[in-house]
């Protein structure tokens, strides 16, 4: 099993030690310790990109990483 494998399988098993649903909770997650490891010059590229975006192309590209809670 690789980095990835093996990061996907801690993360399922922390949300279901805590009682949380693997299928909702997986994805986010996953995508705060991808920020969370960005480098500083990588996380001000990709917050300058995000400030400049109109609220309508926010809201989709924050549904499609998330999803819409449905």
């Amino acid at each position: 099993m690789g980095r990835v494998g093996y990061l996907y399988d801690s993360v399922k098993d922390q949300l279901r030690w805590k009682h949380l649903s693997v299928k909702q909770y997986e994805g986010l997650i996953s995508t705060i310790g991808q920020i969370m490891s960005m480098s500083d010059e990588d996380f001000s590229k990709e917050r300058a990109k995000a400030m400049k975006m109109s609220n309508p192309s926010l809201a989709d590209a924050l549904i499609t990483a998330f999803g819409d809670g449905k």
